[in-house]
């Protein structure tokens, strides 16, 4: 099609190989522009801005809200969003000094969560603070004055633990403390930019005696003692370790990652899919004893191994990782899982009964991950006395056609849930196949 050389000529970018145009009224109308002969097609800002006080109504289809949303001039001032059965789910308005207040309820009315924001689309969190359904203060969010994120948790209304992060990388842990119900400190551990540590303090567990005690004589080279979850957040690694001793094989894989020198009181950690391996003495198990883990020695040792190669492979701490980076050290293979490209399919029947399957065989491992936390996802009083936490990782251990067998890190109890139960409470799998 040849294009008629008339008309006015509009430049874009000071791209010299233009297209004429002739403007018409016609195209004046449909694109809301004037042209000029000097600069060429203006568009011209519709007139948007909301008028003072406008609320606005829309319906959000996943979580079966709507909000109003109030305006003073052009920028939001105050929020409500209601559920659908009509219970109110947050609020949020703007405080004095410009911050915004979002405060978050349950279903019966209780405050779930307070938090207050530099600005009204919740992007810059400045503090939190979480309640319990009695009202008991969970968790404290803040900016301390050295500009690190500080995040506690409570329980029973006391401090436990207070992890503080980069105020720009909240995910890189930059020093922990763990306090005894009396409130003196137990552990406290600073962190490298690299994950490595800098400096850990132990002191007395008055809370249990037994915690951190260092059974030298179960240091035989084999995880045949129990152990549990120490004071890290390493429950995808005790999980993932938990489920290889669900199998004939795994136990074979952590038997060759394991040696022990009596005479010379070392033990030596072999991750073989890595192709690396650390030696400890008996001392240094002994001082990880209680952060790491609980029990059985052998574990604390192995544990101490994957703390040194996580910061050496990827400059981070033990803490918040995948099952799948755990199996790939051991095995050189990292299974399956439901993440994809970052994001988490669903676990449905279907899978569910593929995970059954595969159990079935008994050379796979299979760790379970549960929803992260929020006011739709908690757990009830009920299902925390169960032993089911938020974004914490199980090691699976059967599937029935009625239930799921999870077991927990924390404790190594082993939880019965309805297969509906566990298709609502948890949102990945990781799944290796031993060969």
């Amino acid at each position: 099609m040849k294009i008629p050389d008339i008309g006015k000529t509009i430049f874009h970018n000071n791209n010299k190989n233009s297209v004429p145009i002739e403007p018409n009224e016609g195209s004046e109308k449909f694109f809301d522009a004037k042209f000029n002969d000097m600069e060429g097609l203006e568009l011209e800002k519709s007139d948007t801005t909301p008028p003072q006080d406008k609320v606005t109504v829309s319906t959000t289809e996943n979580s079966r809200s709507i909000t109003k949303t109030k305006y003073i001039g052009e920028e939001p001032v105050e929020s409500t969003e209601t559920r659908k059965n009509g219970t109110i789910k947050s609020t949020t308005k703007q405080l004095e000094n410009g911050d915004f207040e979002v405060v978050v309820y349950r279903e019966n009315g209780s405050v779930y969560s307070k938090s207050i924001y530099k600005d009204f689309y919740q992007v810059f969190l400045m503090d939190e603070v979480r309640y319990d359904e009695d009202g008991n203060i969970e968790n404290k969010i803040y900016r301390n004055e050295e500009g690190q994120m500080v995040n506690e948790g409570y329980k029973d209304g006391k401090i436990y633990l207070k992890d503080q992060t980069d105020g720009m990388s909240v995910t890189r842990l930059e020093e922990r403390t763990v306090y005894n119900k009396d409130g003196s400190i137990y552990i406290h551990t600073k962190y490298a930019s690299d994950g490595s540590i800098t400096e850990s303090k132990k002191n007395k567990r008055t809370d249990d005696p037994d915690y951190d005690k260092f059974y030298k004589e179960n240091l035989d080279g084999d995880f045949d003692d129990g152990f549990v979850q120490g004071m890290s957040g390493s429950c995808y690694f005790v999980s993932t370790i938990q489920s290889l001793l669900n199998t004939e094989k795994g136990r074979e894989v952590l038997k060759n990652s394991i040696d022990y020198d009596k005479e010379k009181g070392l033990v030596t950690i072999k991750f073989l899919g890595a192709e690396k391996e650390y030696t400890f003495s008996e001392q240094e198990i002994q001082e990880a004893t209680g952060r790491l883990s609980s029990g059985d020695p052998d574990f604390a040792a192995l544990s101490l191994g994957y703390e040194k190669y996580r910061a050496e492979a990827q400059g981070k701490v033990i803490d918040g990782g995948f099952p799948t980076e755990v199996m790939k050290a051991l095995t050189g293979d990292e299974g399956t899982s439901n993440i994809i490209f970052g994001v988490a399919m669903p676990i449905d029947k279907k899978m569910l009964d593929t995970m059954a399957k595969n159990l079935l065989t008994g050379n796979h491992a299979m760790v379970v991950n549960t929803v992260e936390s929020s006011v739709d996802t908690e757990f009830s009083k009920e299902d925390k006395a169960l032993g089911l936490e938020n974004s914490h990782a199980y090691s699976l251990k059967d599937i029935d056609d009625d239930f799921v067998y999870v077991t927990n890190p924390s404790t190594q109890k082993t939880i019965k849930l309805s297969r509906e139960k566990f298709l609502k409470s948890f949102i990945t799998f990781a799944d290796l196949e031993l060969k």
